[in-house]
């Protein structure tokens, strides 16, 4: 994996641990979509309610998460990153991520689901 991408995975966990959303917004491309499933709720859309979400909770000294897999193929890449203990819950992650015209790395999808 590349630097800029492990990056980018990085800041994403550091953003969440800390509930830092100007850095969770800086690796979200704008126009981000994300999906996925919340126990029974599917929820599909911006990442701006993950970004509420963690403003409004603790995330708690038990938040980990792990990176399982990258796959880079020029300018575009997949990620699956673990989560554990996210307010409370468990995430397996899948980011797409794609290099932006000014070489920097951006998460433009999130698909999640917990459990």
């Amino acid at each position: 994996m590349s630097d800029a991408i492990r990056s980018v995975l990085d800041r994403y966990t550091e953003g969440t641990r800390t509930r830092d959303i100007d850095t969770l917004k800086g690796v979200f491309h704008p126009q981000a979509i994300m999906s996925g499933w919340l126990g029974p709720d599917y929820l599909m859309g911006g990442p701006q309610p993950f970004f509420d979400a963690l403003a409004a909770n603790e995330v708690g000294p038990d938040y980990a998460s792990q990176v399982e897999s990258v796959t880079e193929d020029g300018p575009i890449a997949t990620a699956v990153v673990a989560e554990q203990n996210l307010l409370g819950l468990s995430f397996t992650n899948h980011f797409h991520l794609t290099r932006q015209p000014d070489d920097t790395w951006l998460i433009t999808a999130k698909l999640f689901r917990h459990g």
